[in-house]
């Protein structure tokens, strides 16, 4: 059965059910040859749901339940794939670093690709840090305020976010922050020409 069909069959039952006890308020309760017809047509339509409707809902549902698993180990075979790229990605920069590094230059330029070296820096909150500082004081005054104790409590907070607070709270969070420097380099890429 297509869900047309169950839909189909749904809205026969209704009007049964219907058509059924108006024929029983039209007759006080008696059964009549044609209140028979209708509970029978009613029990055929409903035994129709309940075995081949049910099975073709069962068989739609665990189709589109295999269908979500497979897109979820597409995703995960992506992320992984994107990942181990993005590794290489890393490692041939650095084989390019290294080159540059040992030529004695700053900056390259092939036939085709081009490169410049720079120091990357990247500044990340020392979350650690930061918890041991905080975490306590946080859960104590939650707690106080009532929150119960099934409910976890946990610090975030990003470099921009501090570094916008600092300025006008006397530098406060100023000390979580770290900033890791490595060589990098910028990659210049062929461009086609624009018509």
């Amino acid at each position: 059965m297509t869900y047309k069909d169950i839909n189909d069959a749904l809205c026969t039952l209704a009007r049964l059910s219907a058509e059924l006890e108006d024929k029983y308020i039209e007759n006080e309760g008696e059964v009549t040859p044609e209140a028979e017809a209708l509970e029978e047509q009613k029990a055929a339509v409903t035994e129709l749901l309940l075995g081949e409707g049910i099975d073709s809902l069962g068989r739609w549902l665990k189709s589109k339940e295999d269908e979500v698993k497979t897109w979820k180990a597409e995703k995960d075979a992506a992320t992984r794939r994107i990942k181990s790229t993005q590794n290489t990605v890393d490692f041939i920069k650095a084989i390019i670093s290294d080159v540059m590094k040992a030529a004695g230059t700053n900056k390259v330029k092939g036939n085709y690709y081009g490169f410049t070296a720079y120091v990357s820096e990247r500044t990340s909150v020392d979350m650690d840090e930061l918890k041991e500082r905080w975490q306590e004081i946080a859960e104590q005054g939650a707690r106080e305020m009532g929150l119960p104790g099934y409910i976890d409590i946990e610090l975030k907070t990003t470099a921009t976010k501090i570094q916008d607070w600092a300025p006008t709270h006397d530098g406060q969070g100023m000390a979580f922050l770290q900033t890791d420097t490595a060589d990098a380099v910028r990659f210049t890429k062929p461009r086609a020409t624009k018509e």
